[in-house]
């Protein structure tokens, strides 16, 4: 993978890691207006090349669709079922990435990816539960577990879209967003009640906004278009990580075991190198147990 997907991919994991304390800073608005709002802001972010928004309809509609389905997946998910379970199935992402971007479902490949991806989901299940283990699913919250898992499919889908879509500019993604923010705006006339926002809250709404729903989309689709899937699939294991940091540093959260913090990063980036030097580490070896033999 080259220097500039990397830098692609970490910096829209970083922008994603900002998300949740953003939005704890404007914790009265509801979350679809949030959602809306932002999206609609992220658009504005892509609004210079907007002639490179002209995509097929069917891309479009792709676009749209992904983008507003995994966000009120993840809002009806956290409404329905306890965060930390529904994060952590939200979480199988990077896993179904690595699932569906390996073409090669034999030797060293494969196992070496699904290896680092099994050790990158060890990470999140740290980073999310601070080592406690305190995960308890419950029949009771089947639908919202079910909403998690379906947004974490959808993200997997959408991420690997440009691969299976006729050409389109990563710019496109602006108008991706626009459909997708009007949808949600449209959630929150139907499912919502309408508030009046402070100047404030308009102000975290748009960097959220230009942020990890606006440049992070971009940066994202640049690197899944010049990347390994699997191997950028398991990076993202390090946005809960980066998450939890993000919300210390910002005084919204208090106690936090910081050793199991760091077990994690090991982990996750040990999947990493699993996933991007293993098979040639294997290979080597098995060709100096050949010639010895």
């Amino acid at each position: 993978m080259n220097a500039m997907a990397w830098l692609c991919a970490m910096g829209a994991i970083l922008l994603w890691a900002s998300f949740a304390t953003l939005v704890s800073f404007a914790p009265n608005v509801p979350p679809f207006l949030l959602t809306g709002l932002a999206l609609c802001a992220g658009s504005l972010t892509c609004l210079h090349r907007v002639r490179q928004w002209r995509v097929p309809p069917r891309t479009l509609a792709f676009g749209v669709t992904c983008l507003f389905s995994y966000n009120a997946g993840l809002v009806l998910a956290f409404r329905l079922a306890p965060i930390v379970e529904a994060n952590l199935i939200n979480y199988l992402w990077p896993l179904i990435l690595v699932l569906l971007g390996t073409t090669v479902w034999h030797g060293v490949d494969c196992i070496a990816k699904l290896l680092g991806a099994l050790l990158g989901f060890g990470g999140c299940i740290l980073a999310i539960t601070s080592g406690s283990g305190a995960v308890a699913f419950s029949g009771d919250y089947a639908v919202g577990y079910a909403m998690a898992l379906l947004a974490a499919l959808i993200w997997a889908v959408y991420s690997l879209g440009p691969r299976w879509l006729p050409p389109f500019s990563s710019w496109a993604v602006g108008g991706f967003c626009l459909g997708a923010g009007l949808l949600a705006i449209a959630s929150h006339l139907v499912f919502e009640d309408t508030v009046a926002l402070s100047g404030v809250e308009t102000g975290w709404i748009l960097a959220i906004g230009l942020g990890p729903l606006g440049i992070a989309f971009v940066l994202w689709d640049r690197a899944m278009r010049s990347a390994n899937a699997a191997q950028v699939g398991i990076l993202g294991y390090c946005t809960p990580v980066l998450s939890m940091i993000c919300l210390a540093l910002a005084a919204q959260v208090t106690e936090r075991n910081w050793s199991m913090v760091f077990l994690a990063c090991a982990l996750i980036m040990a999947g990493v190198g699993v996933a991007t030097v293993g098979p040639d580490v294997w290979r080597r070896m098995s060709g100096v147990r050949m010639r010895s033999e």
